[in-house]
């Protein structure tokens, strides 16, 4: 069965803008497709590591020394930990154990970790940065990413799929189509059996 006219153009002009959509995330995921299966290139490469260590008196005036802390203790903890160290602890719960708050954040290519001894105020903060190809590695996996880029994720998957679609709409008035369908599912399908198998 061959597409009406009118649906091959309308196929045509989708395919055309999304292609265009698609051209910096497509070349974005090829790049880093390509260096997640080559860790080795990067292995010279040495984390940066930032530490700092500073009192903050505001909590160690709470005195909280029974191993009970309130949810407005807890809040106002964490907001002088956010001043004190220039960090945003939004929707990271503290773990609380033998008198310390600890907190551990995790970003694309980076982690950082904060302790606090609540009795005496004294905090340690210590950030890893792993390189800009580890940010650009985990972006491409969605691992420890904002909801906004989990949004681009499934936006970028929702164009590809109108992409493929539209492609393959546009290919079924080509003569060779059945054959050029043939061929392309059968070798898409081994492929897919070879990498299940060989896993």
């Amino acid at each position: 069965m061959k597409p009406s006219k009118k649906t091959l153009n309308l196929a045509r002009l989708i395919h055309v803008y999304v292609s265009m959509a698609l051209l910096t995330l497509l070349l974005f995921f090829s790049v880093t497709g390509i260096t997640l299966n080559h860790p080795e290139w990067f292995s010279s490469h040495k984390a940066k590591v930032v530490e700092s260590e500073l009192t903050i008196n505001s909590i160690a005036e709470l005195a909280i020394n029974d191993n009970k802390v309130t949810p407005k203790q807890q809040q106002f903890i964490t907001y002088e930990v956010e001043q004190a160290f220039g960090v945003s602890l939004t929707d990271i719960k503290p773990e609380f154990m033998s008198g310390e708050f600890f907190y551990s954040i995790k970003q694309a290519g980076k982690s950082a970790s904060i302790a606090v001894e609540l009795e005496t105020g004294d905090a340690f903060y210590e950030q890893t940065h792993y390189g800009w190809w580890a940010v650009l590695n985990d972006l491409h996996k969605g691992r420890n990413t904002s909801n906004f880029w989990g949004w681009i994720i499934d936006l970028s998957s929702v164009l590809f799929i109108v992409f493929a679609i539209t492609g393959f709409i546009l290919a079924m008035p080509q003569k060779r189509f059945h054959r050029t369908l043939v061929v392309s599912v059968s070798s898409t399908l081994l492929a897919i059996l070879s990498i299940i198998y060989f896993a």
